[in-house]
């Protein structure tokens, strides 16, 4: 009895220890691009993928193949002249989170943070200040989802070159650098 107590005992803390993992399917990151100054379109990525280490080691990819604005040609073009695809198939995202803090939520809690999030988008890094809130779902399930959109400045990743062959392919007067993101993320254990 006292081996089969010891057992489950070790078995319960190996899970409590475990990664967590971006459950891609009930995962979101959308965008709004901005054309002639007056026409927002909302856009996003079809996955994401990545973990949250027990260690607090957060590690998001974003495959950049997975972008979908609804217009198959803009995909293309957006892949080829501004993520440059060929070359870089993800976004990343890490950030360090405090895992004190959410290893106390109860089922049903709600944890606000202000979380910094680093970003890599071809070769360029910035860190973002991002407003988040963390749910715990159940024992085994937590959602994390922007209370405020990101604002990233496309000419901090030096995607100034690719913006301006997007305009001139399209005919456009302007395509805004300012990009709101928003996304949810759900992780299971």
């Amino acid at each position: 009895m006292k081996k089969m107590v010891s057992v489950l005992a070790c078995a319960l803390s190996f899970s409590a220890l475990a990664d967590w993992s971006v459950d891609s399917q009930n995962s979101s990151l959308s965008f709004v691009s901005v054309k002639n100054e007056l026409v927002a379109e909302t856009h996003h990525f079809k996955q994401l993928q990545g973990s949250l280490s027990d260690a607090g080691e957060l590690k998001v990819s974003i495959p950049v193949s997975g972008i979908e604005t609804n217009i198959p040609l803009r995909n293309e073009r957006i892949l080829q002249y501004t993520l440059l695809s060929k070359d870089f198939a993800a976004i990343t995202a890490t950030a360090k989170v405090d895992m004190t803090k959410v290893s106390a939520l109860k089922v049903g809690q709600v944890l606000t943070v202000q979380q910094p999030l680093d970003l890599t988008l071809l070769a360029q890094s910035q860190t973002l200040s991002t407003s988040l809130q963390v749910v715990k779902l159940s024992d085994k399930q937590l959602l994390v989802y922007t209370t405020a959109p990101v604002v990233l400045d496309l000419t901090k990743f030096k995607l100034d070159a690719g913006i301006e062959k997007l305009r001139e392919l399209a005919g456009l007067k302007v395509i805004s650098p300012l990009v709101p993101v928003s996304f949810s993320v759900s992780l299971t254990q």
